[in-house]
């Protein structure tokens, strides 16, 4: 693993010799995690052949952590301008990364997944996007959130803001898209993936996505939707 530290980003890159594939995935992690928790995940991706890049993430790791992520003030505060501010950075991103689109897969788990998702419905020209245990209907997700927290509902400027982002209703490309998600997940409710499913095949552009659902798994990664994982990468690239 070699640390990459630019003018605006700290970045994990696993490049294990010469990669074999020529495409780089790019790994979101999930709120209040860290990189150093994806250190196995991403050696494996760079053992298979890809170029794996892990970001810190704003708020997170050396990037202004805050002290408790899950404190529910905090999350109620923090974990939207999370997901914003890294789809906003993203182009700058990849440029100090030096990568195009087009050699990209976004990958994301949990919150890392709607920050995927959000930085593939803002492009034109990813090579693929993989959305775990997150959401790619941004504004279904917070009612949802604040539902089960017992919060009134949103005004009309916060859905404004929201929708700014929400992938629902955004480009979508040509490339390949996999969604997964467990099905008892009570994290992050499983209708957000659904419901940007049903987006992506109702819209007049083609997609190739595929969305798998995980019986009686709630919000984890597990051996099999790893081992699914790979098979779809290994299908796909």
């Amino acid at each position: 693993m070699k640390k990459i530290v630019s003018k605006n980003f700290v970045n994990h890159v696993y490049n294990q010799g010469q990669s074999s594939r020529d495409k780089t995935i790019i790994v979101f992690h999930g709120w209040g995690s860290s990189v150093n928790n994806y250190v196995e995940l991403a050696q494996y991706f760079s053992s298979i052949g890809f170029k794996v890049i892990v970001p810190e993430i704003i708020f997170h790791d050396s990037r202004h952590k805050l002290e408790n992520h899950f404190l529910k003030e905090v999350t109620q505060e923090y974990f939207w301008k999370t997901i914003f501010r890294s789809i906003d950075d993203a182009t700058l991103l990849f440029q100090e990364l030096g990568v195009s689109e087009k050699d990209v897969i976004l990958m994301g788990i949990s919150m890392g997944g709607f920050i995927a998702n959000g930085i593939y419905a803002k492009g034109n020209n990813f090579a693929g996007l993989i959305n775990i245990n997150g959401s790619g209907s941004f504004l279904l997700s917070e009612n949802i959130f604040r539902a089960n927290d017992q919060r009134p509902e949103l005004s009309d400027e916060e859905i404004d803001k929201i929708n700014i982002y929400n992938p629902i209703g955004k480009n979508i490309s040509n490339s390949s898209i996999l969604l997964m998600h467990g099905e008892l997940d009570g994290v992050i409710s499983i209708d957000g993936q659904k419901d940007y499913f049903e987006f992506l095949k109702s819209s007049e552009t083609s997609c190739d996505v595929v969305f798998n659902v995980y019986e009686n798994v709630n919000h984890s990664l597990t051996e099999e939707m790893l081992e699914n994982l790979k098979q779809w990468l290994d299908e796909k690239y």
